[in-house]
């Protein structure tokens, strides 16, 4: 049996190597004009040119593909076809919706230089759907890749709203295939992501959003170092990344980010009206309550493979005892001492900081939760891992749902407890929002985040050691005056500056000044 041939390879954008497939059957083809544009020959031009004229073709070919091929590759390119700039490439993809233009792509090229091939196809695309650039009036609509109950979709809905803008809903799997046919309806005035939600991992959703002319905005409502993680392409840097913890900001310009708007987690109107709303007496008025799950869903999965160094996560325990944070950025720092790595992205290289970050936090929620429950009353709403991680729990209750109980709880409890994740070191959680807004205390530990409020109430209700806990409760147990008051100007912030429609505003703000 003779041998099959070795296929190519090449070092791809993102550092790997890949084989290059081969074949006619490779290639994609928009417009159905006379003048012809390939965009990247292939492994095989010689196989290309048995089906297309020998004369007046025209080609675009990326540098390092190009010096990767054998001798034989550019002798089997026609004599009559011509290599063109990929700026003469642009004015002919233009011309691929007026029928005048035919391209066809060597459909590999979106995965081995994405960056360079996947703003040119989309210009194409955009062109034969009748649009490119602002020329298509915008719809007053905000497209949304989510699920009907998906994170913070309710909430965002009624803040577009507010300002006179439709949200319209895709599936997140659906949405680059719906994407053609919804363009041609008219192109929207924004297309708002939590955490790349319907936003392909190697960007040709994204391109064509662009080539359209509509404004993209992702709000990171997660780590956004572990949300790259997960992208291969480097689109990302284009659109606008909206951040909920501010210390992100300049790790994500160094990786080549255009715009990054800090945007904290809000308060949603309606959280005070579901409040309101439930009259169950839960006997949670002289205790200390906590409300949240013990980890994030597919933690092992999201992890898998990586190992925390045993004398790191030594001082970082350490640490916690002393009332400092070993958080995402301490635990970069870290591991770069000990074994320097290259940059956090592209690649899975972001999880391994968040890995010992999110050990810290675990070990950090369980040293408050079993602080409390040895001196106050302690209620906690969550999973059973809790009654692993916080010792002499004696009072854990079933989850609840976010729009139904929730709100009342915060409402009628003693206090709350509000235990941010080290994954987000100057982060802030839905707490830091809900319970104020459902009049309710909250009790914080320090982190940074919290500078984003007045420094005099801050002081009020911040620790920065579990053991200060009991003490910070029992005070405001014992003065309630104290209490009511410090609840009152906190609801009266919160609701004034930091509601959804607050955030969504500063959003519509760029759009309009990009």
């Amino acid at each position: 049996m003779a041998e099959r041939p070795e296929r190519l390879r090449i070092v791809a954008e993102n550092g790997t190597s890949q084989t290059l497939a081969s074949g006619v059957e490779q290639f994609q083809v928009l417009g159905a004009g006379a003048e012809i544009v390939v965009l990247g020959l292939g492994p095989e031009p010689g196989a290309l040119a048995e089906i297309l004229p020998g004369e007046g073709v025209r080609y675009v070919e990326h540098d390092a593909f190009a010096e990767r091929m054998p001798q034989g590759w550019r002798a089997a390119i026609p004599r009559g076809w011509k290599r063109i700039p990929p700026a003469e490439a642009e004015r002919m993809l233009d011309r691929a919706g007026a029928g005048g233009v035919r391209a066809a792509l060597y459909r590999p090229n979106l995965r081995l230089f994405p960056s360079f091939w996947g703003p040119l196809w989309a210009r194409g695309q955009a062109a034969a759907l009748g649009m490119g650039g602002d020329a298509a009036p915008r719809r007053r609509e905000v497209w949304m890749p989510a699920h009907p109950g998906g994170l913070l979709v309710r909430e965002l809905q009624e803040a577009f709203a507010a300002e006179g803008l439709a949200v319209r809903r895709f599936e997140p799997s659906d949405f680059g295939q719906e994407l053609p046919a919804a363009l041609r309806e008219g192109p929207p005035a924004l297309v708002f992501s939590v955490n790349f939600a319907g936003l392909d991992s190697w960007g040709e959703t994204c391109n064509l959003l662009e080539a359209a002319g509509v404004a993209v905005a992702v709000w990171c409502v997660d780590n956004p170092l572990h949300l790259l993680s997960g992208l291969r392409g480097p689109f990302w840097r284009r659109p606008l990344l909206c951040v909920t913890d501010a210390s992100f900001t300049e790790p994500l310009m160094d990786l080549g980010a255009r715009a990054v708007l800090h945007l904290p987690l809000a308060a949603w109107d309606g959280f005070a009206a579901l409040a309101g709303a439930d009259a169950e007496e839960r006997g949670l008025a002289d205790r200390l309550v906590f409300v949240g799950r013990s980890e994030f869903p597919d933690k092992a999965g999201f992890f898998a493979g990586l190992k925390t160094p045993r004398e790191i996560m030594a001082t970082a325990l350490g640490m916690l005892e002393r009332g400092e944070r070993p958080d995402y950025h301490w635990w970069t720092r870290a591991l770069a001492s000990a074994r320097p790595e290259g940059p956090l992205w592209p690649g899975r290289a972001a999880r391994e900081p968040g890995l010992g970050a999110e050990q810290s936090a675990q070990a950090w929620r369980s040293r408050c939760l079993s602080a409390a429950a040895a001196a106050v009353p302690l209620t906690v709403y969550g999973d059973a891992g809790w009654n692993r991680l916080a010792a002499g729990l004696a009072d854990r209750r079933a989850p609840v749902d976010y729009y139904g109980p929730l709100a009342a709880i915060y409402r009628q409890a003693g206090a709350v407890l509000g235990m941010t994740s080290l994954l987000l070191p100057a982060g802030l959680t839905q707490r830091h929002f809900d319970v104020w807004a459902a009049g309710g205390l909250l009790l914080s530990d320090a982190t940074p985040g919290l500078d984003i409020f007045p420094k005099e109430l801050v002081r009020e209700v911040r620790f920065t050691r579990a053991e200060d806990i009991p003490g910070l409760f029992a005070r405001f147990r014992e003065r309630p005056g104290l209490r009511e008051g410090v609840v009152s100007a906190w609801r009266d912030v919160i609701l004034k500056e930091h509601t959804y429609g607050h955030r969504v505003r500063s959003v519509l703000d760029w759009v309009d000044q990009r």
